[in-house]
């Protein structure tokens, strides 16, 4: 072969090795960035699920709803492990569930809040305590009024508090208020007697 035909062959050679490393950085890069998309998509612990849900776009359309997700929060803040972070970032999370108006009770403020759920998990850590599961009241048999010319409905609820051999059953009624976007937020509950009749499967 001539030395012009080597020059050739060569510098092929040279430009098939470049573009079959070009495809092998291409198909590499695309495939760390479907593995991030995946990450971002689909949390993995119940913590990043909940850190993940978007309220301002997609709140719970039902009282029902609302309730199931309050009771979540709750769960996974005294129950699961996480940074400090983490759980002041659901605590945001779950005071967007409230309503204006109760938290605009100095009690309920930002500090105060923070410093109560804190003390509560402590507690709960200490004494060994779980949130086992919940129940949440049918919204079809939940009891409607009108507080400020806007909706309200009541629903029993009730949690099963575990704490080494004792079980703890917890039964509240919660008052949710539509607000001026139309979502039903919490307004306040209150401790109740055993066996108002309102269950749902529990959680």
């Amino acid at each position: 072969m001539s030395k012009t035909g080597k020059k050739i062959l060569t510098a092929f050679i040279l430009m098939v090795c470049l573009a079959a490393g070009a495809v092998a950085v291409y198909y590499y890069i695309s495939s760390a960035d479907s593995d991030n998309t995946n990450e971002k998509t689909e949390p993995g612990t119940e913590v990043e699920k909940l850190l993940d849900k978007d309220l301002d776009t997609k709140y719970p359309e039902t009282p029902v709803e609302v309730l199931k997700l309050y009771w979540r929060f709750n769960k996974c803040m005294y129950n699961e492990k996480m940074s400090d972070s983490e759980f002041e970032e659901l605590l945001k999370q779950l005071r967007k569930l409230y309503d204006e108006e109760f938290l605009a009770i100095e009690e309920n403020s930002w500090e105060n809040m923070l410093g109560s759920f804190k003390k509560d998990r402590d507690e709960y850590i200490e004494n060994e305590k779980k949130i086992s599961i919940y129940t949440v009241g049918q919204g079809s048999s939940a009891i409607s009024g009108k507080i400020d010319g806007r909706e309200t409905v009541s629903i029993n609820c009730n949690a099963l508090i575990k704490q080494k051999a004792k079980r703890i059953n917890v039964y509240e009624e919660f008052m949710c208020r539509r607000d001026n976007d139309n979502n039903w937020k919490i307004l306040g509950w209150k401790k109740t007697d055993a066996g108002d009749g309102q269950n749902e499967d529990a959680k």
